[in-house]
């Protein structure tokens, strides 16, 4: 309860990233990628195998706190926590790739990448 009640501020402060740092987060991560054999589910759904590296809160960390440690929904008996690639995690948070797109346009057309 004391640790849902910090996440919640860390939340509230924008500073929720540091969740993934704790040593419980590493704990249920561990058991989610052992528990899905270390596959990327969504991947797996659609007949195609690529090694998990992330685990995904299905229903977000800031909208569902009280679930960022739960393997399943208590309510509904579905997963909560998913075994994904870094593809499959990119697709499922387009609004993370949205800062990407709003950067400013280099200075010239020279570029060092």
């Amino acid at each position: 309860m004391l640790r849902l009640a910090q996440l919640r501020s860390m939340i509230a402060a924008g500073t929720s990233d540091g969740f993934y740092s704790w040593a419980e987060w590493e704990h249920t991560r561990s058991v989610v990628l052992g528990l899905d054999n270390n596959e990327c589910q969504l991947c797996k759904a659609h007949g195609r195998y690529r090694r998990a590296a992330l685990v995904h809160h299905v229903q977000h960390l800031k909208a569902r706190p009280d679930l960022a440690l739960s393997v399943f929904d208590p309510k509904t008996g579905q997963r909560q926590l998913v075994s994904v690639c870094r593809a499959c995690h990119e697709e499922q948070h387009p609004e993370r790739m949205k800062k990407a797109a709003d950067r400013p346009a280099p200075v010239t057309a020279e570029r060092w990448d």
